[in-house]
């Protein structure tokens, strides 16, 4: 008998621990979001995150890189509550499990280095170049000198980008140079006179690059807005195709006023 109530007190020492523990002030519980995949869409994705933090305290919310492949592939495997892409996503590569919300409109820079003399080229030119039909300066009104291309890494959200609005699906010239970062793009093009890339515009660092005109259309907001700045492309935010309360909340609030004013604030053209 003595141990049937030493095993009841016990049990009422745990369930009232347990009971403290649920409503004791001080103690929250936080809604994990997960959110990973373009290296482009992340800084926005961290202002958004941070900025929603303050508001919702029982959200809490990360945010990585690792390229928009990555960002796909987590929701597919449920890894992550949000990933994130940087083009344009076939639904068939996508599946029908995965929901696409386009969060912002980012403009692609066509980048060279400040002394290389050329301004100005056409969206066929810049195939050319980034194909190797044309492979020196001289043969678009530049400087003579072999042109280098420098691009992003296969599963690079931008390398898609342009590989779908200017090269038409063709691939890059083979000898072009890799960078696995958009900041280390930008710095080879800075230090290399011949080179030429390209940039998300919200990353862009102006004084050790120049961007180029396309089709005499300068990349700003107003231009990618209106359409005539060609070299564009989506941020989106996947998720499986019935999000959970707490990321389609977290979601509406990015595309509210209030988030897309952080949108615009990072260099990015909001969706509304």
């Amino acid at each position: 008998m003595k141990h049937n109530y030493k095993f009841i007190i016990l049990v009422v020492i745990t369930l009232l621990i347990a009971g403290f523990m649920v409503f004791a002030p001080g103690v929250e519980k936080h809604n994990n979001i997960a959110i990973a995949g373009s290296t482009s869409v992340q800084p926005v994705a961290e202002k958004l995150a941070e900025q929603y933090m303050q508001i919702d305290s029982s959200d809490k919310l990360t945010v990585q890189g690792g390229g928009s492949s990555m960002g796909l592939n987590s929701v597919k495997k449920s890894s992550a509550q949000i990933g994130t892409y940087s083009s344009k996503l076939a639904s068939k590569k996508a599946g029908a499990n995965v929901k696409q919300t386009k969060i912002a409109t980012d403009g692609i820079a066509i980048i060279v280095n400040p002394n290389n003399k050329v301004s100005d080229l056409t969206k066929d030119q810049v195939k050319d170049i980034f194909t190797g039909k044309i492979t020196d300066w001289s043969q678009v009104g530049g400087t003579p000198g072999k042109i280098n291309v420098i691009t992003r890494e296969d599963g690079s959200g931008t390398r898609d980008a342009v590989t779908k609005v200017v090269l038409d699906d063709e691939d890059f010239v083979k000898n072009a140079v890799v960078q696995s970062s958009t900041g280390s793009l930008m710095q080879s093009v800075s230090s290399d006179p011949n080179s030429i890339g390209y940039a998300s515009l919200s990353d862009l660092r102006e004084n050790q690059i120049k961007k180029l005109k396309i089709n005499g259309v300068e990349a700003t907001d107003s231009n990618i807005k209106n359409g005539s700045y060609v070299v564009q492309r989506p941020f989106l935010f996947l998720t499986n195709s019935t999000p959970d309360n707490q990321t389609q909340t977290f979601i509406n609030w990015v595309l509210s006023d209030e988030g897309q004013k952080i949108v615009s604030e990072e260099g990015l053209v909001p969706v509304n």
